[in-house]
C-alpha cells in the first residue's frame, strides 16, 4: 500500500515566487492495481509521483510505501532500497539515457544495485525484448535513436531493475497510437501476470479507461477523487467541470443514452457495443 497523509510540497518556499505543488493530498494506491493519476498540467501529477521514491521529499506531511515512511523534515534512510523497489521513468526519458551503449544503459540499474555483470546483462535482454527493441539495438548509442525508442530504452532501464511498483509519467508519449497500446499492454501483463503495481500519470483517457482499475484526479495540487476506471468515466458532471475528455465509448454510450437507447453498464468496448447494437437491431 502506497499512502500519502496530509502530504504538501512547496517549490522555492523562501521565495517571492513559492508555488505549492501539492496541497494537503490524502491518498491511498492499492497494490497490485494499475492506477492513473489525471488531471490538467499544472495540477501536481509529475511532482507526486517524484515522492513515490524520494527524489522528492515533502514539504509537509508523510508518504508510506513499502514499509518505510518518508516524513518533512526527516532524514530518509534506506533510499537505495526503496528506489529499488520503486521505479520511476521519467516524462522526458533522455534524462536517464547516459552510457555509451543501450545495452549498457540498461544493465547499469541491476549492477547499481548489486547484480553481478552477467545477471545484469541478462536482465537487460530480457527487458529490451520486452519493450520490443531486438540484439540490433544493443550496442547503438541511446542518444543516437528516436524519441520513440528512447522512451522504450528507459522503460526497459527501469524493467531490469525489477521492482514491485513501476511508476510512468507519460509513458507513451513519442509512441504512434500502435506503439502506446503495445506499451500499456506491457504493463497491464506486468500487472496481471506478475503482480507489479502500477502507476501511470497520462493525459491519455483512451487509456485510463481501457487499462486502469483505479483513477485519482488531481486539480490545483489536489485530490478531487479516486474512484474505479469506469465509475470515474461514467460521472459525466464530474468530466464536464473539470474539462475532462470522454472516451470513444464513454462518448458513444451517452449518444445512445440520450436518444432512450439504454446500454449495459458491463459494455465498456467498441467490439462489445457493436455485438449489442446487432443483436437489439
Amino acid at each position: 500500500m502506497v499512502t500519502f497523509k496530509e502530504l504538501s510540497y512547496v517549490y522555492a518556499p523562501d521565495m517571492p515566487y513559492k508555488t505549492t505543488a501539492l496541497d494537503r493530498v490524502d491518498l491511498d494506491i492499492t497494490e497490485g492495481k494499475i492506477t492513473a493519476i489525471i488531471g490538467k498540467t499544472g495540477s501536481g501529477k509529475s511532482t507526486l509521483v517524484q515522492h513515490l521514491n524520494a527524489l522528492l521529499l515533502p514539504t509537509s506531511g508523510t508518504l508510506e510505501i513499502e514499509g518505510y515512511t518518508i516524513k518533512a523534515g526527516e532524514k530518509t534512510s534506506k533510499l537505495k532500497e526503496l528506489r529499488r523497489k520503486v521505479g520511476l521513468v521519467f516524462q522526458f526519458s533522455e534524462y536517464q539515457l547516459f552510457e555509451e551503449t543501450i545495452i549498457k544503459d540498461v544493465a547499469f540499474g541491476p549492477k547499481n544495485f548489486g547484480v553481478s555483470e552477467e545477471e545484469a546483462l541478462e536482465r537487460a535482454k530480457k527487458a529490451l525484448e520486452l519493450v520490443g527493441l531486438d540484439p540490433s539495438y544493443y550496442q547503438r548509442s541511446p542518444l543516437d535513436i528516436s524519441g520513440g525508442q528512447k522512451r522504450r530504452a528507459a522503460i526497459a532501464g527501469i524493467l531490469a531493475i525489477e521492482p514491485e511498483i513501476i511508476v510512468l509519467d507519460e509513458p507513451t508519449a513519442g509512441l504512434d497510437p500502435k506503439g502506446a497500446k503495445e506499451m500499456i499492454g506491457l504493463f497491464a501483463m506486468l500487472n496481471k501476470k506478475m503482480h507489479k503495481t502500477i502507476i501511470i500519470v497520462t493525459h491519455d483517457n483512451e487509456i485510463v479507461y481501457d487499462f486502469a482499475d483505479d483513477v485519482t484526479l488531481l486539480d490545483g495540487g489536489k485530490v478531487v477523487c479516486k474512484m474505479k476506471a469506469h465509475d470515474f468515466f461514467a460521472e459525466r458532471e464530474l468530466l464536464e467541470s473539470h474539462d475532462i475528455y470522454r472516451p470513444r465509448i464513454v462518448y458513444l454510450k451517452e449518444l445512445l443514452k440520450d436518444k432512450g437507447i439504454m446500454i449495459p453498464d458491463d459494455i465498456h468496448t467498441l467490439a462489445d457495443l457493436a455485438a449489442f447494437w446487432r443483436d437489439h437491431e
